[in-house]
């Protein structure tokens, strides 16, 4: 058997192709649009033919690359029969198997996340009859489930008899690969470990404690955070309700970005936190390329039914925005403008957002009655430890609680370290906010530093 897990570390993404050697054939399951040549030539290096691509359900949070993988390479296109999509597909049912070589794949309807989820349980037939590991797609992650909040309370009643009714009823021994890990906005306390054992997550998950269903339900639905901006594009895309197209950037002139904003084109200046607080284009979205979740980010803050130019410090931070964009279906970016000296030479306001370090912030709450200190962290992050005083939203959260913010004080936005309070900075400044600094380093800094910490 060949089994290889291709990890996308940046969207929490996990991919599989697995296959037997000897009879030169493999399967590719749950690919992402931003891999697909990743995947090619993975295969072609192991001298296979790839004769399945299979998607576990609709993918929400990233467009699948199950299309564009299997028109490369012929393969046939699998979901389960209850996946509702507008393009070619071969349906699987429940208990089906599917054999490549020595290896067997068998089809387990496990319905909760989406109504067409499943399982994929795997035999190497060359080592014996009993089942080797099982592919959870997004039903049972590593120390986490799905999230049931697009199909309500019915579907968090579904994934409880999916789990305790099919999944946990398999061998203590059997190995657990799901789809995505930490870092996913598919689940909520998923571990960075790639995988798993059923036995494992029996006695250690946490999703796993109530068995009965309505314990299960209550406890799956408390607390689920903020389901993606661009969800409904990425699934409508997943779906073939709407088109897949490959963006054609072109690299513009710092003097042209005027005229794209003018007719609608939103600014992604995806520099250096830092380097945008020194100076930025007035209004642009500050999100750093080399930020976990960048893609991810940006789809939740950039208005969707407008093109995204982007603000890049080199022709390969671009090259890297844009791939990793159109993982997401943000694919209407016409061009992008490389380089600090194009923020002045655009012509455009400029404006700053001051990055000030955890002592600096220290000393200044010491000399200045009116500064707050705003926390965007998320709340378990928010509750191991925050600077005394502070307040509490959540950067997904800001947009839209923004009126609750003082704009006749100086805010210091704080997060972990830096790039998420950046964004949650140009997001105010977007609403009209002027008295921003923003605190590089955050409270990994500020514990660093050994300043007072509150856990109330």
């Amino acid at each position: 058997m060949i089994f290889r897990a291709i990890q996308n570390e940046a969207a929490g993404c996990i991919a599989y192709l697995i296959g037997c050697e000897r009879a030169g054939v493999a399967a590719v399951i749950d690919p992402g649009r931003a891999d697909v040549e990743h995947y090619v030539e993975l295969a072609r290096g192991r001298g296979l033919t790839l004769t399945h691509v299979i998607d576990t359900h609709i993918h929400a949070d990233h467009v699948s690359g199950n299309r564009d993988l299997a028109g490369r390479t012929g393969a046939t296109l699998c979901l389960h029969e209850a996946a509702e999509v507008r393009f070619p597909h071969t349906g699987l049912r429940d208990g089906e198997r599917l054999r490549l070589g020595s290896v067997e794949l068998e089809v387990l309807h496990t319905p909760g996340h989406t109504p067409e989820s499943m399982c994929l349980l795997v035999t190497d037939t060359s080592r014996g009859p009993a089942p080797w590991f099982v592919l959870t797609g997004d039903t049972l992650f590593v120390g986490d489930v799905g999230r049931p909040d697009f199909g309500g309370e019915t579907a968090a009643v579904a994934l409880h008899r999916s789990l305790f009714e099919r999944v946990l009823r398999l061998d203590d021994a059997v190995e657990v690969y799901p789809a995505h890990g930490a870092g996913s906005a598919c689940g909520r306390a998923m571990s960075a470990k790639l995988g798993s054992t059923i036995g494992f997550e029996r006695r250690f998950n946490p999703a796993l404690r109530h068995p009965d269903p309505g314990g299960f339900v209550r406890a799956l639905m408390e607390g689920l955070p903020p389901r993606p901006a661009n969800m409904d594009q990425v699934i409508a895309r997943n779906k073939g309700v709407v088109m897949l197209k490959r963006p054609t950037p072109e690299r513009l002139r710092p003097g042209e970005l005027r005229a794209r904003l003018e007719a609608g084109a939103v600014l992604v200046d995806i520099r250096d936190p830092r380097a945008f607080g020194a100076g930025h284009v007035a209004g642009s979205l500050n999100v750093w390329v080399d930020s976990p979740q960048f893609a991810d980010r940006v789809g939740w803050f950039a208005p969707p039914d407008r093109p995204l130019v982007l603000l890049a410090e080199t022709e390969a931070d671009a090259a890297r925005a844009l791939g990793a964009l159109a993982r997401i279906g943000l694919d209407d970016v016409p061009g992008y403008v490389a380089g600090t000296p194009a923020v002045g030479a655009s012509g455009l306001p400029v404006a700053e957002l001051p990055n000030l370090t955890a002592p600096e912030l220290a000393r200044r709450l010491a000399a200045e009655r009116d500064l707050v200190v705003l926390d965007v962290r998320e709340p378990v992050e928010w509750q191991e430890g925050h600077v005394p005083g502070a307040l509490h939203i959540p950067m997904r959260q800001v947009p839209g609680r923004a009126g609750e913010l003082p704009r006749e004080k100086t805010i210091a936005l704080v997060c972990r370290g830096g790039p998420r309070s950046s964004t949650a900075g140009s997001l105010l400044l977007r609403q009209g906010f002027t008295r921003l600094v923003n605190v590089w380093g955050g409270m990994s800094g500020w514990m660093e530093a050994g300043l007072p910490v509150s856990e109330d």
